[in-house]
């Protein structure tokens, strides 16, 4: 008897590059511009850059349903976790990816207790593909919440 062969899960990444728009709060211009090339070079995904969490939050509407992917540590300003709540405050339906270059499973655990959806440390190599896995799945969670 022939054993079935597993095929791989196909993504439909159609749907991700027609409607998802991210925005980048982060002030590290480095990693901000090379995120926003590989979001717009693998899967055509803009983004908005923003330096810090204050002037995010100036332009932020609870309306708004783009993606965030914010940073922990600013220079300048409340760090990411009061960001992430005051966001969350506005729009309890948000969609934050927190990054952070601190290796730091407590405030990891903190972000995600207080409604981030991932957590990825910058220093990993992986990360740029590892935010873009992230925004798949959300995609995917919430098109098949709608179906």
């Amino acid at each position: 008897m022939k054993q079935p062969i597993e095929q791989p899960l196909k993504v439909n990444i159609e749907n991700v590059n027609s409607n998802t728009e991210i925005v980048i709060v982060d002030d590290d211009p480095g990693f901000s511009f090379m995120l926003k090339d590989y979001l717009l070079s693998s899967m055509q995904i803009k983004s908005e850059l923003f330096s810090n969490g204050n002037e995010f939050l100036k332009n932020y509407q609870s309306t708004d349903n783009r993606k965030i992917i914010l940073d922990y540590e600013f220079k300048d300003g409340p760090n990411g976790l009061i960001i992430l709540q005051k966001i969350k405050e506005q729009n309890p339906m948000a969609i934050v990816i927190m990054v952070s270059a601190q290796d730091d499973l407590e405030k990891a655990i903190e972000t995600l207790r207080n409604g981030a959806a991932d957590y990825f440390l910058k220093t990993n190599k992986t990360v740029f593909a590892n935010i873009l896995c992230s925004l798949i799945k959300i995609n995917e969670m919430e098109m098949n919440k709608w179906n």
